[in-house]
């Protein structure tokens, strides 16, 4: 029976601007589950901090032939195809970021969860700050009911020129405070764009959210099969935690992002 590390993968095939998909782990025994299936798999390191570094790996590997990179995390089943594509078209379109992200409205019940990263975003549509927190935080400590706050979603992409650049930068306060990669973008003065879209966020953070994420394809007829099931989920959570998925700009279509 297919499951969760298949699904991923071919949501990841059906993106249009794709151009090499591959899974980048250090988890033998899940990376052959993979290629029977499959997948394009690429051992990394098990020493890594965060999937970034994984990522700069797994394109050095390739032979640092790509311009852009998308990471998708393993934990986001229900990733959508043209939200991969929106992600791309947004590096793309901002040529002074090396880094894009996706936002969507935040639910009162995550409000206070760490496991779900809230983002506030300029004017302009650059990322401000991320944090496990709730952001903003208002002087009441109560969610406001009529405040948009922005969940980020697991999927973010990267200049591969900055990707090189990343595992040399030192850690960072907030970045080690929070656990978040992204924030070591941030306190570097590097640009990223976030763009929001309307998406239902069904990451899988502990052995609860299975049954989330069951009784919302059950609802809404996702379109997985009557068979699919999360029941393993703990092995995908647990070992499956990165599709490095590379974009190509096509060069004869498109140009660089950076000269």
């Amino acid at each position: 029976m297919e499951n969760t590390r298949q699904r991923t993968w071919e949501r990841a095939k059906m993106a249009s601007l794709l151009d090499h998909v591959v899974v980048a782990m250090d988890d033998e025994k899940i990376a052959e589950y993979c290629r029977e299936f499959g997948a394009d798999v690429i051992m990394t390191s098990e020493s890594f901090r965060n999937g970034t570094e994984r990522c700069n790996e797994a394109h050095q590997k390739l032979g640092n032939k790509y311009d852009i990179i998308v990471n998708i995390q393993g934990d986001e089943p229900l990733v959508e195809p043209k939200l991969i594509d929106s992600i791309v078209k947004a590096l793309q379109a901002a040529p002074d970021a090396v880094f894009s992200a996706a936002v969507t409205s935040l639910k009162s019940e995550d409000a206070f969860d760490p496991n779900r990263v809230k983002c506030v975003v300029d004017n302009r549509g650059y990322a401000i700050y991320f944090s496990r927190g709730l952001i903003p935080f208002n002087k009441s400590g109560k969610v406001n009911p009529q405040f948009l706050y922005l969940l980020r979603l697991r999927i973010q992409s990267f200049d591969s020129k900055f990707l090189k650049i990343y595992p040399e930068l030192p850690p960072t306060p907030f970045q080690l405070e929070e656990d978040l990669e992204q924030l070591k973008v941030l306190e570097n003065r590097y640009k990223m764009k976030v763009i929001k879209v309307d998406h239902e966020a069904h990451g899988v953070d502990t052995p609860e959210d299975v049954g989330k994420i069951e009784r919302y394809m059950e609802e809404n007829k996702a379109p997985f099969g009557s068979d699919f099931s999360l029941k393993k989920i703990d092995v995908f959570y647990r070992y499956f935690i990165i599709s490095a998925v590379i974009f190509d700009f096509f060069f004869y279509r498109w140009p660089r992002l950076f000269s």
